[in-house]
């Protein structure tokens, strides 16, 4: 492997050492009796990108979660019993994200809210252009 690859790899496994460390009020982590995270959860706020039917799952630029991600634009599922939110593509929105641990990390979204359409949301420029909002 590269070097870059490897620091990379390292970087993130740290991060998420960090992430499983820590436990503010805005999010929480369930785990089993061994400490082993399984579950994780954050309120976040981000810009709604739209729904994938076919695959149940949302698209998103989300606001840094400290600790634990940059700000991204990442793909979310849903649990079968949450429906998509009813959000207008660029919506400015609020939600739960809950990381479960499921043969690695896979991130789901739930608990949606609308927020008010001047709600100033702290996404670096690079995301901003890179999703037209």
């Amino acid at each position: 492997m590269k070097p870059t690859v490897l620091l990379a790899a390292a970087l993130l496994a740290g991060a998420v050492t960090q992430a499983q460390a820590s436990d503010h009020g805005h999010h929480s982590h369930h785990g089993h009796a061994h400490g082993e995270m399984t579950e994780s959860r954050h309120e976040v706020r981000g810009i709604y990108l739209g729904y994938d039917a076919e695959a149940h799952r949302i698209s998103v630029a989300h606001e840094e979660i400290p600790q634990v991600m940059a700000a991204m634009r990442m793909n979310l599922h849903l649990a079968e019993e949450v429906s998509a939110p009813e959000l207008a593509e660029g919506e400015p929105m609020g939600f739960t994200m809950v990381g479960k641990a499921q043969n690695g990390m896979r991130w789901y979204a739930e608990s949606f809210e609308a927020l008010p359409a001047d709600t100033e949301l702290e996404l670096p420029e690079r995301l901003r252009e890179m999703i037209g909002h």
